[in-house]
């Protein structure tokens, strides 16, 4: 063949693959728009479904927002997707928690819906590379409040840093009580995945591709070897210390914010049974951690004292689970390292389980981790002392002082 030729050929190819993509991404869109109205209409009591918008940010679930109308106007509504990989248990999990919260009287989380049938989901078949698999739908109360962060646009005001842990605090509260039976995350706790991670880090090398992100996995990985151990070690200090339901997931991306207080609070679908001090130390790699501007790749150590110890504030306030003890306190800065590596396993695994997901993104989310994780080992000492008193921390001021901008 020719070169001219096969530069016609070439174009042709790709022009008709340009058409494939907008005709799969157009039936995709009426695949699931008409799936969720189809849901909503026929096993809910809620009105006629006249609109549905898929509402993007989410990793892991599909999520929509879809509009309804009765003789009392328009309504508009939550409904998720899950994953295909999602079980029964985990769900009934999740919506068995969130009903004990609101007959706590924590109302900062969505309800969710019962069905005609009384149930909180329910199920439809479709095919998945051709293999029929069976996939849950709920429907929850559309949360009021504004959607202004994600877990990587996470630069709250201070006074959503101090908001933002109490509510964490309220939550640990009034779920503690919580008796799931045989209810339960599919996901061990912390302290099993420290354990366990090693050798899925070592199958997500043998996976590898040879990509930039391969790459820097491979030449990281003998570091975060090293450092999931030292995580794994602190297990039989945390011997009686409290274990309640966690968010597991407790981000700015999924609370919603009025007037700089938080105002809702939901995606209780990484919802388990762990230690409480796991879920702080995870809010304060999530919330604390910089993605942008001079400080990138850091922890945000004023920060952080403003969101432990506003924890430590309405914490108090409850006999159970209390305040962070004298022992959770001396474990919190190994835990924060623990629960950035819990995080850099979930870029592992959306990252080697899906070869379609962007090279370049992921590295992005890879090399911010091994920033974060480097960081806090050479910071142990400060974030010791978070919940002291401000000078001591080193915090630039207390709630309300600031934007907690750049």
């Amino acid at each position: 063949m020719d070169v001219r030729r096969a530069n016609e050929l070439f174009e042709q190819m790709e022009r008709l693959a340009a058409e494939i993509a907008d005709v799969r991404d157009a039936l995709r869109v009426e695949f699931l728009s008409s799936q969720l109205a189809e849901v909503v209409d026929t096993d809910y009591d809620l009105g006629d479904v006249v609109r549905v918008e898929q509402v993007l940010g989410g990793y892991v679930n599909l999520s929509f927002a879809v509009v309804t109308r009765r003789d009392d106007g328009e309504h508009r509504y939550f409904v998720r997707k899950y994953n295909h990989a999602v079980v029964e248990r985990e769900v009934r999990f999740e919506h068995a928690l969130v009903q004990h919260l609101s007959g706590k009287g924590f109302h900062l989380a969505a309800e969710v819906f019962a069905n005609k049938a009384g149930e909180t989901f329910v199920t439809r078949e479709e095919l998945l590379n051709g293999e029929p698999v069976t996939r849950f739908f709920a429907v929850y109360e559309m949360l009021s409040g504004e959607d202004k962060y994600t877990w990587v646009k996470n630069r709250c005001t201070d006074r959503e840093y101090d908001s933002s842990a109490r509510v964490l605090a309220r939550f640990h509260h009034l779920a503690h009580d919580f008796v799931p039976g045989d209810l339960a995350r599919e996901q061990p706790p912390i302290m099993q995945m420290m354990r366990e991670l090693p050798q899925a880090f070592r199958d997500f090398a043998a996976a590898s591709r040879g990509t930039a992100f391969d790459q820097r996995f491979l030449e990281e990985l003998p570091r975060v070897q090293e450092l999931l151990a030292r995580g794994a070690a602190i297990e039989a200090e945390l011997e009686g210390q409290p274990r309640v339901p966690v968010h597991c997931d407790y981000h700015p991306g999924n609370l919603k914010y009025a007037d700089e207080q938080g105002v809702g609070l939901f995606d209780f679908d990484w919802s388990k049974l762990d230690y409480r001090l796991f879920d702080v130390a995870e809010g304060i790699a999530y919330f604390c951690s910089s993605w942008e501007g001079g400080d990138d790749g850091q922890v945000r150590l004023d920060k952080a004292a403003i969101f432990v110890r506003a924890y430590q504030d309405e914490a108090a306030r409850f006999p159970i689970p209390g305040p962070l003890t004298p022992t959770e306190l001396a474990l919190l800065p190994r835990m924060v390292a623990s629960a950035n590596l819990y995080i850099l396993n979930w870029d592992l695994a959306a990252y080697y389980e899906d070869p379609s997901v962007s090279v370049d993104e992921y590295l992005m989310y890879l090399d911010h981790q091994l920033l974060f994780m480097e960081f806090i080992e050479d910071h142990l000492d400060e974030l010791a002392r978070l919940a002291s008193p401000p000078q001591a921390a080193g915090a630039s001021g207390g709630p309300g002082e600031g934007e907690g901008g750049a």
